[in-house]
């Protein structure tokens, strides 16, 4: 099933299906950490079962969400890293023009989903749908695709007001060690700081320490806090 929009008492939420998966469920909330009350949870919990969920995971969340699902009995699954990068002050020299490098389109999706399949571990591959929600997860975002000859690696890049996100980074592991991961970043950075944004932000999972070397490079640095995503039994 798709993502659905609710409001349980006065907590607005989304939830529909993990990456199409038929018994596990993805929840985020919408609202302010103060709402997800363990009586709300209990009644979104109570609708996913009737869903025909068996369990539930939520976006990663910050330290308040987390708190609150906690005191409903949702355990850590994955801490992630968060990182931002600070986009204000002199721009630097445009990045060189990578070789391969365009704009994403509809007859790409194929070739990028199988790149996010061998890049990623099965929990956080996506599909199609998964896909698409990264693309409109904000107002404006972009996709890059990296070809060598084929497409090799993609970024999605978000943009909401002032605040960047690099929503999703992929290089197939064949690749990597390339720069080609360098040359998707970049080129990301740049297109935001044309539209004058002053943040760009991106997680990434702890245990994946090529990633966190590719945006400490490039002058991404950690947050104030991390995220967490959290799951639980229905």
């Amino acid at each position: 099933m798709g993502m659905n929009a609710l409001t349980v008492d006065s907590a607005r939420v989304r939830a529909g299906s993990w990456r199409g998966s038929d018994d596990l469920a993805y929840l985020v909330p919408l609202s302010s950490a103060s709402t997800l009350t363990p009586s709300t949870l209990e009644r979104i919990r109570s609708q996913l079962r009737k869903d025909g969920f068996r369990s539930v995971v939520t976006a990663a969340v910050g330290p308040s969400e987390r708190d609150m699902f906690a005191a409903d009995g949702f355990t850590e699954h994955e801490a992630l890293h968060l990182l931002r990068h600070d986009l204000r002050g002199p721009r630097p020299e445009r990045p060189r023009r990578a070789r391969g490098l365009r704009r994403g389109r509809a007859g790409d999706i194929d070739s990028i989903l199988d790149v996010d399949r061998q890049t990623f571990e099965a929990f956080w591959r996506l599909d199609r749908d998964g896909l698409h929600e990264a693309i409109h997860a904000t107002p404006t975002a972009r996709l890059r695709v990296i070809r060598d000859p084929d497409i090799v690696g993609y970024a999605v890049t978000g943009r909401a007001g002032t605040q960047g996100y690099l929503q999703r980074l992929a290089v197939r592991p064949d690749r990597q060690g390339l720069g080609l991961g360098i040359d998707l970043v970049s080129d990301a950075l740049h297109w935001l700081r044309r539209r004058d944004v002053s943040t760009c932000w991106v997680n990434t999972q702890e245990a994946n320490a090529a990633a966190l070397s590719l945006y400490t490079k490039l002058g991404f640095v950690p947050a104030a806090h991390q995220l967490t995503v959290l799951r639980r039994d229905l």
